[in-house]
């Protein structure tokens, strides 16, 4: 019985501390250059820019991971990443056909951050897999300061 309650308190204790080895991330670049790095377990995810820094052709990628494969060879999977202002209007998509793939991609002009009428800051969000009713992901928050 104390061995019962040993491995018990034991397996409980370990869950509480670890975390799944797949885990999703995503890659943010400013203009072809990874600037920040996330994933599903970081805290800050805000990025901040320098309005007198920007120039009119810079660009800003985001780059979404997943080790999630798509088996159904007849179906493809809608997944996105999505600009929203504080509005929650989204503005700016990014959309792949996923067959066997993993992740989806965006890259969106600075410059029209900057100069939109919408409200700042924005929200850059991921859905996977949304003919599935899947819940969106906050990737980041964009600041201008």
């Amino acid at each position: 019985m104390r061995r019962i309650l040993v491995i018990l308190v034991l397996t409980i204790g370990v869950t509480n501390f670890v975390k799944p080895d797949t885990v999703d991330f995503w890659h943010v670049y400013y203009n072809d250059v990874k600037i920040k790095e996330f994933s599903q377990y970081s805290n800050n995810k805000e990025i901040t820019l320098r309005i007198k820094d920007i120039k009119k052709a810079d660009s800003l990628t985001i780059m979404y991971y997943n080790d999630f494969h798509y088996t159904l060879d007849s179906t493809a999977c809608k997944t996105e990443v999505e600009i929203e202002d504080i509005d929650k209007s989204v503005f700016l998509k990014g959309v792949i056909w996923n067959k066997g793939l993993q992740g989806a991609s965006l890259k969106i002009s600075i410059s029209d951050l900057v100069v939109t009428d919408r409200k700042s800051p924005f929200f850059a969000y991921y859905y996977a897999c949304t003919t599935e009713n899947n819940p969106k992901v906050l990737l980041f928050k964009i600041k201008f300061e």
